[in-house]
């Protein structure tokens, strides 16, 4: 069978509007802002607009490259100690640090 011959779908997601999924929620950052929270821990979100260094994750030893997105976390009253993390490995840690399976 050549490719000429070949019937196209008849339904495709983006000729449907009605078909489309409301991606909203995972768009939004906010659903995340309970994930990475844990006690004894100030955290803060750096958006990528505001990220003007390199810094280096103490997880899992990988850069954190200028203009990505991530978050710095320090202990709670000694801001000396202050790290900066990418996203996903601060939210393991917390899940580590919790007890949740990760």
């Amino acid at each position: 069978m050549s490719k000429g011959s070949r019937r196209k779908r008849a339904t495709r997601p983006w000729q449907n509007p009605s078909a489309l999924r409301d991606v909203s929620d995972l768009v939004t950052t906010s659903r995340f802002d309970d994930d990475l929270e844990l006690p004894g821990y100030a955290v803060r979100q750096i958006d990528g607009a505001s990220a003007a260094k390199e810094y280096t994750c103490p997880d899992c030893g990988n850069v954190i490259a200028e203009g990505e997105a991530h978050v710095v976390v320090w202990p709670v009253g000694d801001s000396d100690l202050r790290r900066h993390w990418h996203r996903h490995c601060w939210r393991m840690e917390v899940r580590r640090s919790d007890g949740a399976a990760s």
